[in-house]
């Protein structure tokens, strides 16, 4: 018996070709006991009335109107009247498989987790295809807040996003999102890990992420200092979470995500910007280089483009 209520969090805004198609996958889910928020952000197209029309059609959807505050805020207006045990949240482009919440929810309690998530398709562009991800028993795992981390440096895409994850309620009320511009699942993850005494995953793919033209992930490459500045923020914070608390890899480890984000924006980067992150690329390749935690051929990689900064 489902005793259990799991509130779906669904942040809308201008997805009216996506909408149905989102709302309906959980609509069908294997696991009952739903409570579905959907937070209309603000839309300017058809999206706001398509949720009332969802409404209608089942008596577990709530809908919220709101001013457009982005993203974060959205999440945070439907944790405000979330009553569920557990907490999901599901972008409104996407869709998820029937047996997402059945799945996760089985992890989180097996497991005793805090947390539990999930791989996930990715779409092909400019198709309706989706890419399946490899099968890789290495994705099947009980963690502690450390071993969560250290595989996010290690596959940021898979780990942190907020959106292929079960939380319990009170992981996620504890620390609500923050109102960043960019990469807010990321800001977030590191506080929600070391909230966990334990993290689950299955390698299952449940999960049907949509790269959709326009949205925050496809916007445009060519970044001025304050946007870098933005992009960079999360991992700022992580940095400086482990510094205060003497963690040595696990910081050499975000120092290394750091490095990737310069050298991968390098091109796209304004004449201000690269002036500010060449000085900043050198005091994190530094403890990166000398500190344990990363392999030999990370270092290399970024020896590499420290000389290119140089010459």
């Amino acid at each position: 018996m489902e005793k259990e209520t799991i509130s779906v969090i669904v942040p809308v805004y201008n997805v009216a070709d996506y909408l149905e198609e989102c709302v309906i996958s959980i609509i069908n889910q294997t696991y009952k006991n739903l409570e579905i928020i959907l937070v209309d952000d603000g839309s300017t197209d058809n999206s706001g009335k398509m949720c009332e029309s969802l409404k209608a059609k089942d008596e577990r959807i709530k809908v919220i109107h709101k001013e457009n505050a982005g993203l974060a805020m959205a999440r945070n207006s439907g944790l405000e009247i979330a009553k569920g045990d557990y907490i999901g949240f599901i972008d409104s482009d996407d869709c998820i498989k029937e047996t997402f919440y059945e799945k996760l929810i089985h992890c989180l309690k097996a497991n005793d987790a805090d947390i539990a998530g999930c791989r996930f398709y990715r779409n092909v562009p400019n198709s309706e295809d989706f890419v399946y991800p490899e099968k890789s028993e290495s994705y099947n795992f009980v963690t502690d807040s450390k071993g969560f981390m250290t595989r996010l440096y290690n596959d940021m895409g898979v780990f942190c996003v907020a959106w292929n994850k079960l939380y319990k309620r009170d992981i996620i009320m504890q620390h609500p999102f923050s109102k960043v511009r960019i990469a807010e699942d990321a800001y977030l993850m590191c506080d929600l890990a070391f909230a966990a005494k334990r993290i689950a995953w299955i390698e299952d793919p449940l999960y049907m992420y949509r790269d959709r033209p326009g949205s925050i992930m496809t916007a445009k490459r060519n970044f001025s200092l304050a946007e870098q500045e933005d992009r960079m923020l999360w991992i700022e914070k992580d940095i400086n979470f482990y510094k205060k608390n003497s963690m040595e890899e696990l910081q050499a480890m975000a120092e290394k995500v750091y490095l990737f984000n310069i050298r991968s924006a390098w091109d796209n980067l304004d004449k201000e910007a690269k002036k500010f992150y060449k000085s900043k690329y050198f005091e994190k390749y530094g403890h990166m280089l000398k500190t344990k935690g990363n392999p030999i051929k990370s270092k290399i990689k970024y020896t590499i483009f420290a000389i290119k900064l140089v010459f």
